[in-house]
C-alpha cells in the first residue's frame, strides 16, 4: 500500500514554517471575510429585503453546495497530472474573489436600481465566488496535505478558525453596526459591508502566491467521459470513504433550513437587522469553540469521532426552531435564537474533520480525485435550500424544520460505524 503521510519531508523547515503560516493567514482571512459576505446571515437577508421570495432565499443557500458537489471533482481530476498546483489554486481564488467588488461597489453608486437586477447579480456574484473556491479545493487540499504533518493537522484547522473567530467578533460587530446606521440608506449600507469583505479577500489571496510548493505525486488526468465511468469504481474502492461520504450527504442536509433560520426570526418573531450585533458574535464564538473542540477531539480520539460529535450538534439548532415554533416562548425571542446561532457556529466549524479523516483514508497519489470526489457528500444539500423555500412556500416553518432535524439525526447514527483511520490503514497491508 502506498503511504499516505504527507510529503511534507520534502520541504525544509523553514519552507513548512512558511506554508504554515501562510495557510493559518489565508483561513483567518477567510473566516474574516465571510462575515461581510456570510450566506447564513447577510446573504439572506438582502435577498429577502430585495424580493420578499424564499424560493429566492433558498437559492442563495443552494450556490455553495451546488459549487461544492460538481465543481471539486472536476478540478480534481485537472490537476490530478500536475507536479505544480499552486498557480491553478491562485488562479481559481482569484476568479472567485475579485467579483466581490463588483456587488459591493454597484450597490454604493447606482442603488436605485431595480431589486431583481440586483438579486440576479447578487446571484451570479455568489455563483462565481463558491465555484472560484470550489475549484480550487483539491489544490488547497494538496496543499495542506504536503504542508502540516497529519499529527498538526487538528491544531492547524483550530489555529486558523479561533483566530479568525476572535477577529470576526469586531467584523460582527462592524457589520451590525453599518447596517443599523440611519445615515445609510439600503441598499447602500449593505453595499459597504460587501465592500469590505471584498478588501479583506484581496489579503486572502496574497496568501496564496506566497506559499512555496515542491512536487506532488501525481496521476494521470482522466477525461470527463473516463472521469464520470470512473467516479463509480473510486467510490467502491474505498469502502470506507464511500460511507463517510453518506454521512457528509446527511450533515449537509441541514442546509434545508439553513437559510432561513434569520427569515424565520425575521418574520415570525419580529427580529430586526440590529439583532445581528448580538446573532452574529455568538455564531462566531461558537465557531471558536467548534475549532478548538472538533481539533481536540479528532486529534485525541480520532476524526471519525468528531465527524459523529458534528453531525449530531448540527442537528439542534432546526431542533430548537422546530421548538420555537410549535411552543410560545415565554422568554424574549432573541435568547433562544442566539443559542440556536451559537450552536449553528458549533456546527459550521464541522468540516475540517471531514478532510482530515480524508486525508488518512486515501494513498498519496489519489488525494486530489478523492478531494474532488468528496463533492459527492454536497451534490443532494445543493438543492436542499430549494426544497426548503418550496416547503415553507407551501407547507410550513415547523414542517421543515423537523423534517431537518430527522434527517440530521439519522446521519449522526451513520456516523458512529465510521472505523478509525488506523484499521483502515491496518486493513489494507
Amino acid at each position: 500500500m502506498e503511504s499516505t503521510t504527507p510529503e511534507s519531508s520534502q520541504y525544509q523547515p523553514s519552507e513548512t514554517r512558511r506554508n504554515y503560516l501562510l495557510l493559518v493567514a489565508e483561513g483567518i482571512l477567510f473566516t474574516v471575510g465571510l462575515v461581510f459576505f456570510d450566506p447564513n446571515t447577510v446573504l439572506p437577508l438582502l435577498m429577502e429585503r430585495l424580493t420578499a421570495s424564499a424560493i429566492l432565499v433558498g437559492v442563495v443557500g443552494a450556490i455553495q453546495p451546488l459549487s461544492k458537489g460538481i465543481i471539486p471533482i472536476l478540478s480534481g481530476n485537472w490537476i490530478s497530472s500536475l507536479e505544480y498546483k499552486k498557480r491553478f489554486l491562485v488562479a481559481m481564488m482569484a476568479a472567485g474573489r475579485l467579483p466581490l467588488w463588483i456587488l459591493g461597489v454597484s450597490l454604493i453608486l447606482v442603488p436605485a436600481a431595480s431589486p431583481f437586477f440586483w438579486a440576479i447579480l447578487l446571484l451570479l456574484v455568489q455563483t462565481m465566488f463558491w465555484f472560484g473556491d470550489s475549484a480550487g479545493d483539491p489544490a488547497w487540499m494538496d496543499m495542506v496535505g504536503k504542508s502540516v504533518q497529519n499529527d498538526r493537522r487538528g491544531r492547524f484547522f483550530a489555529t486558523r478558525q479561533v483566530v479568525g473567530g476572535l477577529l470576526s467578533v469586531a467584523a460582527g460587530a462592524a457589520v451590525a453596526a453599518i447596517l443599523g446606521t440611519p445615515a445609510l440608506d439600503f441598499p447602500v449600507n449593505y453595499g459597504v459591508v460587501i465592500t469590505i469583505g471584498a478588501f479583506v479577500y484581496l489579503g486572502n489571496i496574497g496568501t496564496f502566491v506566497g506559499l512555496i510548493e515542491r512536487p506532488s505525486v501525481t496521476t494521470q488526468r482522466l477525461t470527463v467521459g473516463a472521469l464520470i465511468r470512473a467516479l463509480p469504481r473510486y467510490l467502491k474502492d474505498n469502502k470506507v470513504f464511500s460511507l463517510t461520504m453518506v454521512v457528509l450527504i446527511l450533515f449537509n442536509m441541514a442546509r434545508l433550513s439553513l437559510p432561513f433560520f434569520i427569515v424565520f426570526g425575521r418574520r415570525e418573531f419580529g427580529l430586526a437587522e440590529s439583532a445581528l450585533a448580538i446573532i452574529i458574535p455568538l455564531q462566531i464564538a461558537g465557531r471558536i469553540l467548534g475549532a478548538i473542540v472538533w481539533g481536540y477531539v479528532g486529534d485525541r480520539f480520532g476524526h471519525q469521532r468528531a465527524i459523529a460529535s458534528v453531525v449530531m450538534t448540527v442537528a439542534v439548532p432546526s431542533a430548537i426552531a422546530f421548538a420555537m415554533g410549535m411552543l410560545d416562548p415565554a422568554i424574549p425571542a432573541i435568547v433562544p435564537f442566539a443559542i440556536l446561532f451559537f450552536v449553528l457556529g458549533l456546527a459550521l466549524e464541522g468540516w475540517p474533520p471531514f478532510i482530515n479523516y480524508m486525508l488518512d483514508i486515501v494513498p498519496a497519489r489519489d488525494r486530489p480525485l478523492y478531494a474532488g470526489l468528496m463533492g459527492v457528500g454536497y451534490v443532494p444539500a445543493a438543492v436542499a435550500p430549494i426544497i426548503g423555500g418550496l416547503m415553507i412556500q407551501y407547507w410550513s416553518y415547523g414542517g421543515l424544520f423537523g423534517v431537518t432535524t430527522a434527517v440530521t439525526v439519522t446521519g449522526f447514527f451513520v456516523a458512529l460505524t465510521l472505523p478509525s483511520a488506523s484499521r483502515v490503514r491496518q486493513r489494507e497491508r
